[in-house]
């Protein structure tokens, strides 16, 4: 399946299948989040069983990155965030697929889930514009988020900079579990640069460099076919 620039018009099938990957990823989503249990007898916050501590956002994108800056430098800091992320999300993937047993060629799926998964657990929401979960080297997604945990704290101190290394690393995280390989995500654009939305790339490492100066990546949002994987959203037609 492909969701390009030069293809507004998807064929009915490929639609039609990713509609079906959509409302499954939602409905089991949906399954999976009802068990978030708090049981402060214990000081314990967990789901499907998994330990959780429940972090201030303010902390996650504004104190403790500016807190790592001074530790290790502005070159390093966001490094950790991205890893701190990559972590984060590679390990509920982990979790989501051994608790939902989830077959591991069930590869589009494994990575669709991921979007509802980040915005149920607060870092951002998600439209696709490019999909392309290929098993190899041309694995290739685009998406974008209104609603970035981090623009959205980093933007409140009037700052023009790439914010959103937390989110970017999760989706990698996630897709490498989903996979098996070893994805990347690049934070193309963030609107705390003052651009309508954050934009990330995911992709196979060893071919990452390339993939980031592909100009189909770049191009205005409305120019793409964007597919809605929010858990609000409208299925596409």
């Amino acid at each position: 399946m492909l969701l390009t620039p030069a293809d507004k018009g998807l064929a009915g099938g490929e639609m039609e299948q990713l509609s079906s990957l959509i409302r499954r990823a939602l409905d089991d989503m949906r399954v999976y989040q009802g068990r978030l249990l708090r049981d402060p007898a214990v000081a314990q916050v967990s789901l499907a069983g998994v330990p959780h501590a429940l972090v201030p956002t303010r902390v996650l994108a504004q104190a403790f990155p500016e807190a790592l800056q001074d530790l290790v430098g502005a070159d390093c800091a966001p490094l950790v965030m991205y890893r701190l992320g990559h972590l984060i999300g590679q390990t509920q993937a982990a979790a989501f697929f051994a608790e939902r047993a989830i077959d591991p060629t069930d590869l589009p799926y494994r990575v669709l889930t991921g979007p509802f998964h980040i915005a149920w657990a607060g870092y951002a929401d998600v439209d696709l514009l490019v999909w392309e979960p290929h098993a190899d080297g041309r694995f290739a997604v685009l998406w974008e988020s209104d609603n970035s945990c981090c623009a959205r704290e980093v933007a409140r101190k009037h700052r023009r900079t790439r914010a959103c290394h937390l989110p970017a690393g999760y989706s990698a995280g996630w897709c490498t579990e989903a996979t098996g390989l070893p994805l990347e995500t690049c934070e193309l654009a963030c609107r705390v640069e003052g651009v309508g939305h954050c934009r990330f790339l995911i992709g196979h490492a060893a071919h990452m460099h390339e993939r980031v100066l592909d100009p189909r990546f770049h191009q205005p949002t409305d120019r793409y076919t964007i597919t809605p994987a929010r858990t609000v959203a409208p299925m596409p037609a």
